[in-house]
Parts: structure tokens; C-alpha cells; sequence
């Protein structure tokens, strides 16, 4: 770990996924087909459903958060589940809302939602659980606990460190004199990674334009099977299986995700 690196888990002031202009960009990122920068692949989005929607009679309610703009709750609908899906991005939820009639999304915080004990079936898809710290992980577990019925199942995908294994160090300086991911004024980015162990890394932007400087961190926290399972035990869930992707690949302990399975005791 570099000598210049912010404490682990440290927080920045400047809002990231909920700015306006960086929501707009990460939609537009959520809805291109060609990468997998903010939701993966339409082949594997319909796999992954189908998968999930097998786990759980048709007409159950399924509770999806961190739902963005309804890539998966739309299918979920049309598999025959009764989906509320929830998101922090006001210009994603609009979005969701417009294309899946069925389901009910709403603008929201998953760590401050309080649902009653309704829900089948909980999903938190693309490994947003990594980018936690270790305390809102731990409010996450017992709020997504608290929307469950008794014995109902989140599901979940997290990297491995087999993922962060591949990953070094490094700084990257780019001009953007027209604009873009981070502000639509010309600005200059600096993004620099940093590994704290085998299990913990953050991607650091710099942002620099006319406004002023802004700092961003994007934390993730990679997971083993125990240690997933340890920290659902810890906030009263059963760890019932693992696979080597959230579509439902055989588990092998060997691939850079890992999904689980957990029920509600």
C-alpha cells in the first residue's frame, strides 16, 4: 500500500452516484449493451433472472436494490414476480418506472429503507456489496433481514480476491476538454488505485475543473466463501449455497465472483 494512501474506508463530501451529472452518465453506461462498466451484458442480465426467478415460486415478491434502471426488475416482472426495486439515482428509478409497469420502484437509500417483513426474495447484483464499508455492510445485512419474511433468500454477488489478484497499483492522469464522466465542464482527472491487502482496494478520482476539486472514492471489498458466510451469520442469515457467478455457474472457488445464496433464520 502507497505511503500516500487515505484510510481505509475513508468517505468524501462530494456526492458521486447521486450528482446529477454523473447519474446521467452512469444511465447511459447501465443501458449500453456493448460493456459490462455499470450493468453486464442483455445475455447475461436474461440468464441471471431466469436464474434468480427459479429460486422462488412465481408471484413472490422480490425486493431489488440498488435496482438502477430496472434491467433486471423488468424481467423479474415478466417472469411472473411481484418486484419493488429501489435506487438512489432519481433519473434511474424514472427510467425504471417507464419501461416495467408492473413493478413499483422507488428513489432510495437501501441503508436507510425500512420495508416491513414482505418479501420472498432480496437481490443486490453487480458486487455493490463490496463497495460497503464494514459498518454499512453490517446495517445492510440486518435492513434487508427486517424486509424478509422468515426464511426468505438474498442473493448477492461480491468479487474475490482472485479478482483483486490481478489488479496493481497505478496512476492515471487524463484531460477532458469537452467534458466528461465526472463534469460536463473541461477538466482534468487524476485517478490513482491502491491495494490495502488481498482484500480491500479504492479507485481515487481527482476531479479538477472551473467549480473547484472534488475527490471521489470508490471502495471494494473483496470476500471468500467463509468469510461472506461469516458476516451473514453475524446478522442472522444462513449461508445456503455459493456459485461462481450470479447467473448460477457451478462454484469452483477459482473465478473472480462469487454469488451466494442466504436465508433469512
Amino acid at each position: 500500500m502507497s505511503r500516500d494512501a487515505p484510510p481505509r474506508y475513508q468517505r468524501t463530501a462530494a456526492p458521486f452516484w447521486d450528482d446529477p451529472h454523473i447519474a446521467a452518465g452512469m444511465l447511459a453506461a447501465h443501458l449500453d449493451p456493448s460493456t459490462d462498466a455499470a450493468s453486464r451484458r442483455p445475455a447475461f442480465i436474461d440468464a441471471s433472472a431466469a436464474w434468480i426467478a427459479s429460486l422462488v415460486p412465481a408471484g413472490a415478491h422480490l425486493l431489488d436494490l440498488g435496482c438502477g434502471p430496472g434491467l433486471y426488475g423488468r424481467r423479474f416482472s415478466s417472469l411472473g414476480l411481484r418486484v419493488t426495486g429501489v435506487d438512489i439515482s432519481g433519473g434511474s428509478i424514472a427510467f425504471a418506472r417507464a419501461h416495467d409497469r408492473d413493478g413499483d420502484y422507488r428513489v432510495q437509500d437501501y441503508l436507510t429503507m425500512g420495508f416491513p417483513a414482505r418479501f420472498d426474495i432480496a437481490t443486490l447484483i453487480w458486487c455493490d456489496y463490496g463497495a460497503l464499508t464494514d459498518s454499512e455492510r453490517a446495517v445492510l445485512l440486518a435492513r434487508v433481514a427486517a424486509a424478509l419474511r422468515p426464511g426468505g433468500l438474498f442473493v448477492l454477488d461480491v468479487f474475490t480476491p482472485a479478482w483483486l489478484a490481478g489488479r496493481s497499483e497505478a496512476t492515471t492522469r487524463a484531460d477532458q476538454p469537452g467534458g466528461g464522466f465526472f463534469s460536463a465542464l473541461p477538466h482534468e482527472v487524476v485517478s490513482t488505485s491502491y491495494r490495502y491487502d488481498d482484500r480491500v482496494s479504492l479507485d481515487r478520482h481527482v476531479v479538477v475543473d472551473a467549480a473547484g476539486t472534488r475527490v471521489h472514492h470508490v471502495w471494494n471489498t473483496c470476500f471468500t466463501r467463509d468469510e461472506l458466510a461469516g458476516e451473514a451469520a453475524a446478522v442472522g442469515f444462513e449461508f445456503v449455497d455459493a456459485y461462481d457467478d450470479i447467473a448460477g455457474a457451478r462454484y469452483t472457488g477459482c473465478a473472480e465472483t462469487l454469488a451466494a445464496v442466504l436465508r433469512r433464520v
